[in-house]
């Protein structure tokens, strides 16, 4: 007989998402946009670095939790980027780890604005450590072992930005891997998720800059969601916005420009039902850089 913490996990591994390939949600996606869309690659115009860790509802023991690190640049021949994606999440006794390489293809529509065409593949590696789990009899040899499998991460995105404004469609993993069941993975159309995201900036004065953005999850057998954000840029330094998730979020982000290559960025999810009085929220802190050269290679293969 299994105690309230496999209960917990079961009911967390479901229930946050247990169709996506990443589980958690990052909340400050309108800062790296590659992250979600890999038609992003190279949107930055120079080699482009960004990190950020998540830890969902703080208060509790072992809450879940999740790193991103992402490195993307357009290359020598403009009209191509590369990409770099790596993720590890971490849910009680289940953790996923999962990397994937991105290639981006830019097709210049004007002199201000690009089409970008992403396709990703990648591995992801889907853990559970049953030792993790406290039990009331000690003797269960159903947990008392490990297990692993591994899925292949392929996705498609396409996006058109400017300097003024952007607007994304992807599908983050074409294949939906059944871990639960069958482990294996299929073509599901109505399992997978498709992810669209778009912003504008209103440049208001010369110190002060607005950005609404939106970004909207749909999978048609698990949770769809949008997350509507508004967010200031104060002195080209100061960054402050405010964002409202459909599943019951408020989300406030800060950061600080510290110089035109580096930002480091907070942010807080407020869960506005009753479990968000004592959950102690939702905490995520990234850091970006942009390092003011682009990669010197003509063509992918020589990267």
């Amino acid at each position: 007989m299994k105690q309230i913490s496999l209960t917990i996990m079961i009911l967390i591994t479901l229930t946050v998402s247990a169709t996506a390939q990443k589980e958690l949600i990052m909340s400050q996606y309108m800062h790296n946009k590659y992250s979600i869309n890999a038609a992003f690659g190279g949107s930055h115009e120079t080699l482009s670095a960004y990190a950020s860790y998540r830890k969902k509802y703080a208060s509790f023991e072992n809450s879940p939790s999740g790193g991103l690190f992402t490195v993307n640049s357009p290359l020598k021949n403009e009209k191509l980027a590369l990409g770099f994606q790596f993720f590890n999440d971490q849910f009680i006794s289940s953790q996923n780890t999962g990397f994937n390489i991105s290639y981006t293809y830019r097709i210049q529509l004007n002199k201000e604005t690009k089409l970008g065409l992403g396709i990703s593949a990648g591995m992801i590696n889907y853990k559970y450590d049953w030792n993790d789990v406290l039990l009331v009899d000690k003797v269960d040899i159903e947990f008392s072992h490990s297990e692993q499998t591994m899925a292949p991460w392929i996705g498609f995105g396409a996006a058109i930005y400017h300097d003024k404004y952007y607007a994304g469609l992807s599908i983050p993993s074409l294949l939906y891997y059944d871990r639960f069941g069958s482990e294996e993975s299929t073509l599901e159309h109505t399992k997978i998720d498709y992810l669209w995201t778009a912003g504008y900036i209103y440049k208001i004065s010369d110190h002060f800059t607005l950005q609404p953005s939106i970004f909207v999850r749909l999978n048609m057998d698990d949770e769809t969601f949008a997350d509507i954000s508004a967010t200031t840029f104060i002195m080209r330094s100061v960054i402050l916005g405010a964002s409202y998730r459909t599943t019951h979020q408020i989300i406030g982000v800060a950061g600080v420009q510290i110089s035109p290559q580096f930002r480091c960025t907070y942010s807080y999810d407020y869960n506005t039902d009753p479990i968000g009085s004592y959950n102690g929220g939702t905490h995520e802190v990234a850091l970006q850089f942009n390092f003011g050269f682009k990669v010197n290679s003509p063509d992918p293969k020589f990267f």
